[in-house]
């Protein structure tokens, strides 16, 4: 390849040999190539600047930190809930648990047993029209539909110091009085009363067989815990 220079141009010369195998003829060819100057300044200040773009994205690219790992998100700690309910404390504990977390609305319905009732107050029975009972299944829709409808629940469960558990007889007997608190965007919604539950041992757990809901006097009267099941009902 020769190189000349002319004028404002450069001209290239590139002499190529070849030769024929077959024939033994060799041939010299000559290619001429004519640039530009002004091209060649062009193609310079074209990759000059190429580069100098390149430079300033890494730049920006390192100052938006985008190579930088990110923290993991801790995971999400798992509902409270007891799954080897063998005391009728932990099964007691349970019953607020599942009203309390929407996770656990899938487990509610083992707190009970098959042949389940729950008894509503007779106060409910003639204000509102209710059923005298209702299922264990009755209790599932139940749940399924105040947690789609609640953002939060909170379940308080007290003893009666006038009227101790009974957990000699069969079924054992719980008396408790609760106060229901669920909240949505704006609204609270309060329950209150006193229930009798009746618990027997099913195969190592407890699990409540009968269940009586009581309203309270107070001031305000606030609406029982078979209210709230009502009003949910599917």
């Amino acid at each position: 390849m020769t190189t000349l220079l002319l004028d404002n141009y450069i001209i290239v010369v590139i002499l190529n040999t070849s030769s024929d195998k077959k024939t033994h003829f060799n041939a010299l060819f000559c290619v001429v190539t004519l640039i530009s100057i002004d091209m060649i300044v062009s193609i310079c200040y074209y990759v000059k600047m190429m580069k100098c773009i390149q430079v300033l994205l890494l730049v920006f690219l390192c100052g938006c930190n985008i190579f930088s790992l990110r923290e993991a998100q801790p995971p999400d700690k798992p509902p409270l809930w007891n799954n080897f309910y063998t005391t009728w404390q932990l099964s007691l504990q349970n019953l607020e648990y599942g009203y309390e977390d929407n996770r656990n609305v899938v487990k509610y319905s083992d707190l009970f047993m098959p042949n389940f009732r729950f008894y509503f107050s007779q106060q409910d029975i003639n204000d509102y029209n209710l059923t005298n009972t209702w299922n264990r299944d009755d209790e599932r829709d139940m749940i399924y539909s105040l947690n789609n409808w609640a953002d939060s629940i909170r379940v308080e469960l007290q003893t009666i110091p006038d009227q101790p558990d009974d957990i000699q007889s069969t079924p054992i007997r719980l008396y408790r009085t609760y106060t229901i608190i669920a909240k949505r965007n704006l609204e609270t919604r309060t329950f209150a009363g006193k229930m009798e539950l009746q618990m027997v041992q099913d195969n190592g757990f407890w699990r409540i067989i009968n269940w009586y809901d009581y309203r309270i006097t107070s001031n305000p009267i606030l609406p029982s815990w078979g209210k709230l099941k009502y009003d949910f009902s599917v």
